[in-house]
């Protein structure tokens, strides 16, 4: 079965909320016994603070994680164990350390405390290079502001076959959706920061096809009104483009392939394929579509499969004929061994080392360990390069939550290995500007079940 989806991304506005998190107890911190924890006195810490240079400056979004997590009392940020630095996470985002001892890579372990202490997650993530970094939750739906009104586009769509269709504006910094009526005739807004140029993209049904059309290179600006505007539907969505795919036997089979087009990398739409045969929906690409880029991703195997697991890939997808890729081999958890929901693994909780090995490609590898057996409860992630085959959960600092070991039960463990690209390291992951899956990236990705026995 074929898809079409040209949905437009819905953007959510990040508030820049600067007011402090909830202070910790008296005895939260480490007390100012000439202990340097970034040189301030436990009593009263305030907001990450932006008056003093820092010897390291941690951003991160992991007060977004109230979606998943429920209501946050505290975030404290950790170096190390946290027995000499760390300092809480301020409601802008923003850790900041000042000692010189704090050199070379570091180990920066967000530590998030639920209400009343009963509930902390700890996510670890290791060898960090640099004085300011960024380090993401993965939770934040990000965006930014729509900012004002800059034009009204008004006109008529042709070739629709009398039928409905869905207007979108494409442009850095810029939001608009409108919908054309089976006359043809629309009107709409834009908004955005500042004035600027953006393409208008059409997408209907001519007949029984899918069918798409777009107008570039339209100024907006000002509040003005764009008039007479004249789109037509004259890209069906008629084509149909092999994938050949390699290594997958290890996965056992293809579940998906689609294909993302992007102008000057900005989103348009996406086909999906997600039966057999696995063909590619695809357009012809003839002006006004001749420049953009497409994205061929192919997902083989379950997330369910033990050890396997699934894998996305993403490579440019050829024009005509065939696209070739070949699947990297899945990340392997070595300890704890994990199973099935019905026959899960077992570990012993003294001594907990988590190992794994992933593919000599892999830039990122990831695990998660998730109690089931309800609060209180403490949870564990941890980051890596790939190049370094395990990590061993420490105890938490008394001051920074009540949980400080992982306790016995039955727990919920993933693990997954990325290919940030080529020309990408480990620490690209912790940049200001975030990676997207762009050619040549991939992951993977398994669950299973262990239980942690004393």
């Amino acid at each position: 079965m074929h898809r079409l989806l040209p949905l437009a991304l819905l953007l959510c506005v990040a508030c820049g909320d600067k007011t402090d998190p909830p202070m910790p107890p008296p005895d939260a911190g480490i007390a100012d016994a000439g202990i340097p924890d970034a040189g301030t006195p436990d009593a009263g810490i305030p907001d990450a603070g932006t008056e003093s240079p820092a010897t390291l400056t941690v951003h991160s979004d992991w007060w977004s994680f109230t979606r998943e997590f429920g209501f946050i009392e505290r975030i404290t940020v950790l170096l190390g164990d946290g027995s000499r630095f760390r300092q809480p996470l301020g409601r802008d985002g923003i850790a900041r350390f000042d000692a010189p001892a704090i050199t070379g890579p570091q180990d920066i372990t967000f530590v998030i405390v639920g209400a009343g202490g009963g509930k902390v997650v700890a996510s670890t993530t290791l060898g960090v290079e640099g004085s300011e970094v960024w380090i993401r939750s993965g939770y934040d739906l990000g965006g930014g502001s729509p900012g004002s009104k800059q034009a009204t586009l008004t006109g008529h769509v042709t070739n629709n076959g009398g039928n409905l269709t869905d207007l979108r504006v494409v442009g850095k910094g810029f939001s608009g959706l409108g919908l054309a009526l089976s006359d043809g005739h629309f009107s709409f807004d834009v908004s955005g920061q500042n004035p600027g140029r953006v393409s208008l993209l059409a997408t209907g049904n001519t007949g029984n096809v899918m069918a798409l059309g777009m107008l570039r290179d339209i100024a907006v600006g000002e509040g003005r009104t764009v008039r007479d505007l004249s789109v037509t539907l004259d890209h069906p969505v008629d084509e149909r483009l092999a994938v050949q795919v390699e290594n997958l036997q290890t996965y056992g089979s293809l579940s998906s392939v689609s294909a993302t087009f992007s102008l000057e990398s900005q989103f348009l739409f996406k086909n999906t394929a997600d039966a057999e045969p696995f063909e590619v929906p695809a357009i012809a690409r003839t002006p006004p579509f001749d420049t953009v880029e497409v994205l061929l991703s192919v997902t083989a195997g379950r997330d369910e499969k033990v050890p396997s697991g699934r894998v996305v890939m993403n490579v440019p997808l050829a024009p005509t004929g065939a696209t070739p890729l070949t699947l990297p081999p899945p990340m392997t958890l070595t300890s704890p061994t994990p199973g099935t929901s019905t026959a899960p693994g077992a570990a012993a909780r003294s001594g907990l080392t988590l190992s794994w090995s992933a593919a000599p490609a892999a830039h990122t590898v990831t695990m998660r360990l998730i109690p089931q057996q309800g609060t209180p409860d403490l949870a564990w992630y941890v980051t890596a390069p790939a190049t370094v085959a395990g990590f061993s959960p420490f105890p938490l600092p008394t001051e920074v939550a009540a949980l400080r070991e992982l306790a016995a039960g039955r727990y919920f463990v993933d693990w997954s290995s990325r290919s940030l690209g080529a020309g990408k390291g480990y620490q690209d992951a912790f940049q200001e500007t975030v990676l997207a899956d762009g050619p040549g990236t991939w992951n993977t990705l398994a669950y299973g079940y262990v239980i942690l026995r004393d």
